[in-house]
């Protein structure tokens, strides 16, 4: 899932600009989880923008504002306000906001910050799992990442200041690497980790799996 952390309401407040009247949008999905984007958030964010003098003409909560078919479909629901409306506030990670920016043609004002690909280890505990590197090393390290898991995001084993287990670069976390030879290891196949790894390709923005990518 996408962890998403709130923007600063001066932030927000100075995007909203002298826009008077505006629908919130939602993410029932990641931000709702991350419980920066739920119903929730949508109704506490209302209620300080009509606090300081601004309409909200309605409130809309999508299953996943990223995913602009359904997004396209749930926005009718609200297609009266939306035409009415300034803008909409998108409580979403970025991918959710630019979607709903293309399918209204208004001024879309992002609510949330976007950190990282992660996990729930509880409510408000989220760890980094994924980079998108588009080079998955998962089923050569025996499911844990080195991109993420090690702060110089080594391919090929650890580096040579390890000591003892902890990582070189931060002394308070295990070397991501002697975690993945000790699994290695435990499943029998230490034979992987003396693999050699290509370099990480270089980042390759913008980036679709099909069509135009718009």
């Amino acid at each position: 899932m996408v962890v998403t952390t709130p923007k600063p309401w001066e932030e927000v407040r100075f995007a909203l600009g002298d826009g008077a009247r505006w629908v919130i949008v939602g993410c029932a999905d990641c931000a709702a989880v991350c419980q920066t984007g739920g119903s929730a958030q949508v109704d506490d964010l209302a209620e300080r923008m009509e606090a300081e003098g601004f309409e909200v003409l309605a409130r809309v909560d999508l299953p996943s504002p990223c995913d602009r078919r359904l997004t396209r479909r749930d926005l009718k629901r609200v297609a009266r306000e939306l035409e009415a409306a300034d803008g909409v506030v998108c409580l979403a990670c970025g991918g959710g906001a630019q979607a709903v920016a293309e399918l209204v043609g208004k001024p879309v004002v992002a609510g949330l910050d976007a950190h990282f690909v992660g996990t729930v280890e509880r409510v408000g505990v989220f760890h980094e799992q994924c980079a998108l590197c588009g080079e998955c090393l998962l089923n050569e390290t025996a499911g844990l990442c080195p991109v993420t898991g090690c702060p110089k995001s080594l391919r090929n084993g650890p580096c040579e200041d390890a000591n003892g287990g902890a990582c070189e670069a931060d002394p308070g976390r295990d070397c991501v690497w002697e975690l993945i030879w000790e699994r290695l290891e435990a499943l029998g196949r230490a034979e992987a980790f003396e693999r050699a790894r290509a370099p990480a390709p270089p980042p390759r923005r913008p980036r679709s799996t099909g069509g135009k990518g718009r």
